[in-house]
């Protein structure tokens, strides 16, 4: 049986959550500032999001017993931005990214989604980075690159969402943009391609809506490139 676990969730001042300089201060902005940028409302049951972050982890049962999940989780920890929430779901039934991805979204209740795969790390001022992007650029999505092997290649490249490559998934997202988009089930073949679903829906309405969609041009996680590697499929690396 697949099953959500709140890891950990607390409720306290958004304006902690405001972006710091390197000495601790506050960022220049008000709290003004936060509140006009930082709302919105579910777009499913027209409920206003809180204000923060939730992040969103997918995973499978090998992901448990092996140690993955463990240093996803750590490193989640130890941030320096303190998400609202974070929220695991365990594939147990062999369903694939797409419908665990959806699953988690459909319990999103704060304004940002911060993503990370199961078997990744993220640098401690993963998140801070990220959202103080996001304050900065007004923008909808964000997203930075990765240490260790890249077959992509697209760090550094500017990003239009009116021609998107890829992102990969660690990104940032406002909840209400996620959810207009959502997920499908996951891809015949070898990929899953739930994410460059995710991907390429949410570029289509920055696109149509002149939103922004953002690259931080700074390595700030590690992707583990451990052989096992299942591109969200069940019955495929560590989840066969």
């Amino acid at each position: 049986m697949s099953k959500m676990i709140l890891v950990g969730h607390c409720e306290r001042d958004p304006m902690d959550s405001w972006p710091r300089e390197p000495d601790g201060s506050p960022s220049p902005g008000s709290r003004e500032d936060w509140q006009r940028y930082f709302h919105g409302e579910d777009p499913v049951t027209h409920q206003p999001l809180r204000p923060g972050v939730t992040v969103l982890i997918a995973a499978h049962p090998a992901r448990f017993r092996g140690g993955l999940l463990t240093n996803a989780l750590a490193s989640v920890v130890a941030q320096t931005h303190i998400p609202e929430a974070i929220t695991v779901v365990n594939d147990g039934e062999r369903r694939g990214a797409g419908w665990t991805r959806q699953t988690l979204l459909s319990n999103v209740d704060t304004e940002w989604i911060a993503w990370l795969d199961s078997d990744d790390v993220w640098e401690p001022e993963h998140l801070e980075k990220l959202l103080r992007v996001a304050v900065e650029t007004e923008a909808v999505f964000v997203f930075s690159w990765f240490h260790g092997h890249d077959p992509l290649g697209h760090f550094g490249l500017p990003f239009n969402p009116c021609t998107p490559h890829h992102t990969t998934m660690n990104v940032l997202v406002r909840t209400d943009i996620a959810k207009e988009v959502g997920f499908p089930d996951s891809a015949p073949g070898q990929f899953s391609n739930e994410d460059w679903a995710f991907i390429t829906g949410v570029s289509k309405l920055a696109c149509e809506r002149d939103l922004k969609m953002v690259h931080l041009a700074e390595r700030t996680w590690t992707y583990n490139n451990h052989g096992q590697n299942s591109s969200g499929k069940p019955g495929q690396g560590d989840a066969a």
